[in-house]
C-alpha cells in the first residue's frame, strides 16, 4: 500500500475516509496500464489519488462560459435557512478550487494527469473508451444524472468499470451543521435502472461507494 501521510495533509477534508478509498482502488485491480477517466477534477482529490496509484489519468470539467457558468451542470448552490446560498469550494474546503494542479506537483504526479474540457452529459469519447470512471463528489452536481450515467456506461469498457463516490447520510447532516448547506443524496439506482448493469454497494461512514459493471 502506498503512504497517504503527506496527501492526507493536502487534502484534509477527505483524510478520514482517504484509506477505505485507496482500498476500494486496489481491490479493482485494474492494470497500471488502463485507460482511465476522472470525471471533475475539482480539487484534485480522485485523479491525484489514482495517479498515486501509478495510474494515468485524464480528467477534466465542462468548459466555462461567458458568464462563468459551467456547461449544463449544477449552479454550486445549497438550501440554507430558506435561501439559495451561493458557496465557493475555497470556503469549504480551505483550498483553491483550481489549485490541484500544486497538489499534484507536491505530490509528484503532475505528469500522470491530463486535463481537458468535458461534460460528462455529453461525452466526446467513443464506445467503450475507458477501463475505468470514477466519480468522487461530482454526481450530486450534474443536473441530468441519468443522461451523465448513461454516457459513462456507452464509454465504459464491457470488461470495465464505473466507480461513483458519494457523501452518506450522516455525512450530509455533519456538513449541513458545520458549513449550513445541504448537498443531495445520491443514489445511483434512482438515476440508472437498467437490467444491463448490475450495481455493488461498499459504506464507511463517510462515503458510500458504488460500482457500476455491465453484465
Amino acid at each position: 500500500m502506498i503512504d497517504l501521510t503527506k496527501y492526507k495533509k493536502i487534502f484534509r477534508d477527505f483524510a478520514s475516509d482517504v484509506d477505505f478509498i485507496n482500498e476500494v482502488i486496489n481491490n479493482l485491480n485494474l492494470d497500471k496500464d488502463s485507460k482511465i477517466l476522472d470525471v471533475g477534477i475539482g480539487m484534485g482529490a480522485m485523479s491525484i489519488l489514482l495517479a498515486l496509484n501509478g495510474f494515468q489519468v485524464l480528467t477534466g470539467e465542462p468548459e466555462m462560459g461567458p458568464e462563468g457558468d459551467e456547461g449544463n451542470h449544477h449552479d454550486h448552490h445549497h438550501e440554507h435557512n430558506n435561501e439559495i446560498h451561493y458557496e465557493s469550494h475555497e470556503e469549504h474546503h480551505g483550498e483553491s478550487w483550481d489549485d490541484w494542479r500544486t497538489s499534484a506537483k507536491n505530490l509528484g504526479v503532475e505528469n500522470q494527469i491530463r486535463y481537458q474540457n468535458f461534460d460528462v452529459q455529453k461525452l466526446t469519447f467513443a464506445n467503450e473508451s475507458f477501463d475505468g470512471i470514477f466519480l468522487y463528489d461530482t454526481l450530486q452536481h450534474v443536473k441530468n444524472r441519468e443522461k451523465a450515467l448513461n454516457e459513462c456506461v456507452r464509454v465504459v469498457k464491457n470488461d470495465g468499470i464505473i466507480v461513483i463516490i458519494e457523501w452518506t447520510n450522516k455525512q450530509i447532516e455533519v456538513d449541513f451543521k458545520k458549513y449550513g448547506f445541504k448537498i443531495d443524496y445520491i443514489y445511483p439506482r434512482d438515476f440508472i435502472d437498467r437490467a444491463d448493469i448490475r450495481i455493488e454497494e461498499l459504506n464507511s461512514e463517510m462515503v458510500n461507494v458504488y460500482l457500476l459493471r455491465k453484465k
